[in-house]
């Protein structure tokens, strides 16, 4: 069976994204769809809009086969890093191609230029050097070292949209393999990756899925927000509660005034003095917003510091990171179609990689920090009863056709 893996958030799973896994399927003309997926904490620091078993449920009964969850120091990391993780989770599962989505290019361009700027790596550190103070975010900085690199070759493709930036770090992570997978680029279509108004369009962008269901879903009637998510996840979002930073400031507040300044800088990512700018803004915000307004800075941009909030309110420390593997050593599976049954039988013949279907000893070892997490997670406002762990089993839809358009 041929595999075919996305690295994704579904954050929350709409119709772009059942787009994306339908296009790649026939692209790479696989029979099966490997999700590696954030849990309930996703890249740009923040709690998931709903816990990881709802989402992966959705995206089994809309195109994919297997989902498995990223560790969270994969998963709540900057672009490089985050593309580090998935890639080599999509290698543990020994899939034979992977696809992303991208506003423009080619596979080819993307190899191309992965190459490229990996044999001039020392050149481009030395120029990011340079642009380390000037305002400016990660993404217009990387798009200008390219640019300069690449001169005179030149560059058709930007790298200052999220989506091609990512692309490009997927890219360059899988090269680096002795069997890079096959590269599938679907293009995307309709909305912007962060456009919050994009409700005119043939797919809505997930901020303003978001936005609409934090904002407006459960009070709203008439709405046509059916045209953008499968059914799936509009009566997932319209029942059961969701979670962002709102409901967790209360807890993220306290542990800003809790810890000391010596205390923060264990910190994973508290550097820089940030944690003196942390602990006084949090003593006078009211909400998590408006403290985010009040500590941002040109060094510290809002995802950068909502990626540092995640980290404080989980207590994961410099030295829990630093002992985090980078490589897949175990593959925590959350759920799968009888296709993707059939693609886990012949997986487990032939790797050593530790597939854990339900929590208990000995794997809790290497998933302190995933239990530790959705612990928290659940504090946010999830049921009592909602336990993200040791009562769960991976979820199986029984005979699911992929026939999506």
């Amino acid at each position: 069976m041929k595999a075919c893996g996305v690295i994704a958030e579904y954050n929350p799973f709409h119709n772009g994204h059942r787009y994306q896994l339908s296009e790649a399927r026939r692209m790479t003309k696989s029979d099966v769809m490997v999700v590696a997926m954030s849990g309930n904490f996703v890249q740009r620091g923040a709690p998931a809009l709903l816990d990881k078993w709802t989402r992966a449920e959705i995206a089994l009964r809309n195109g994919a086969d297997i989902v498995v969850e990223m560790p969270i120091l994969g998963s709540v990391q900057s672009a490089d890093l985050f593309a580090r993780a998935g890639i080599r989770l999509l290698q543990a599962m020994q899939c034979d191609a992977f696809a992303f989505g991208a506003e423009e290019g080619t596979a080819e361009d993307f190899i191309s230029h992965s190459r490229f700027l990996r044999e001039h790596e020392a050149e481009i550190n030395r120029i990011f050097q340079t642009y380390r103070n000037d305002g400016r975010t990660y993404a217009a900085q990387l798009e200008t070292a390219i640019a300069e690199i690449l001169s005179p070759q030149g560059s058709a493709i930007s790298f200052s949209t999220p989506n091609n930036q990512l692309g490009l770090a997927y890219v360059k992570e899988n090269e680096q393999f002795p069997e890079p997978m096959e590269t599938a680029i679907v293009l995307r279509r309709g909305a912007g990756h962060n456009d919050s108004e994009a409700f005119g369009e043939e797919f809505a962008s997930g901020t303003a899925i978001r936005e609409w269901a934090l904002h407006h879903g459960k009070q709203s009637e008439g709405n046509d927000m059916g045209r953008f998510v499968p059914e799936e996840t509009l009566e997932a979002l319209e029942r059961l509660p969701l979670l962002d930073w709102a409901p967790c400031w209360g807890m993220l507040q306290y542990q800003l005034m809790l810890l000391s300044h010596a205390e923060l800088r264990n910190i994973y990512q508290v550097e820089e003095g940030i944690e003196y700018r942390l602990k006084k803004e949090a003593e006078d915000a009211a909400d998590f917003m408006s403290f985010i307004r009040r500590t941002k800075n040109k060094r510290w941009t809002w995802a950068r510091l909502q990626r540092v909030c995640t980290y404080i309110l989980l207590g994961i420390t410099k030295a829990e990171a630093h002992a985090f593997q980078e490589k897949a050593d175990t593959i925590r599976l959350l759920g799968f179609t009888e296709a993707g049954r059939r693609y886990l039988n012949s997986l487990k013949k032939n790797t050593e990689t530790p597939i854990v279907t339900k929590l208990r000893e000995p794997h809790t070892a290497g998933l302190q920090l995933e239990i530790r997490s959705d612990r928290i997670y659940r504090l946010g406002g999830l049921p009592v009863l909602d336990e993200q762990n040791f009562t769960r089993s991976p979820i199986y839809i029984r005979n699911e056709l992929h026939n999506l358009k």
